[in-house]
């Protein structure tokens, strides 16, 4: 197991010093994070969150799997809850959940659930069933 972390710890020091510098400094800066930034990197590495749960690269992807799960639910509870107009039910921790019941919703929120479900079930066909 260390045979694959040591190899990858210059890389990892620089993702995290890269990380430091782009930590916002600001309320506006800080919106654009939560806003926007977040979402679109919970986007760019759901693909990566899908090949661990089929079992492939597991060891290699681990880590980015486990901030992709704590975005995920950050997001949902935060900047989700302002674009879909509310808090989640009881054990919808994650989007995913969240938008499988929302996929019928006929408004506005429907439409938003719609256009994540597509999304995802790119990478992980039928993962958000549309009605």
């Amino acid at each position: 197991m260390t045979d694959l972390i040591l190899p990858l710890w210059p890389i990892a020091r620089d993702v995290l010093a890269f990380l430091w510098s782009v930590l916002p400094r600001t309320v506006t800066e800080a919106l654009l994070w939560q806003f926007i930034y977040l979402p679109l990197l919970l986007a760019a590495v759901y693909p990566v969150v899908i090949q661990y749960e089929r079992g492939r690269w597991w060891k290699l992807l681990m880590p980015f799997t486990l901030v992709a799960a704590i975005v995920d639910v950050w997001l949902n509870f935060t900047t989700f809850s302002v674009y879909l107009g509310g808090l989640p039910e009881e054990g919808e921790t994650t989007l995913s959940k969240r938008c499988k019941r929302l996929v019928r919703d006929s408004g506005w929120r429907g439409f938003i659930a719609r256009l994540i479900a597509r999304y995802t079930n790119l990478f992980d066909e039928n993962h958000i069933p549309l009605p």
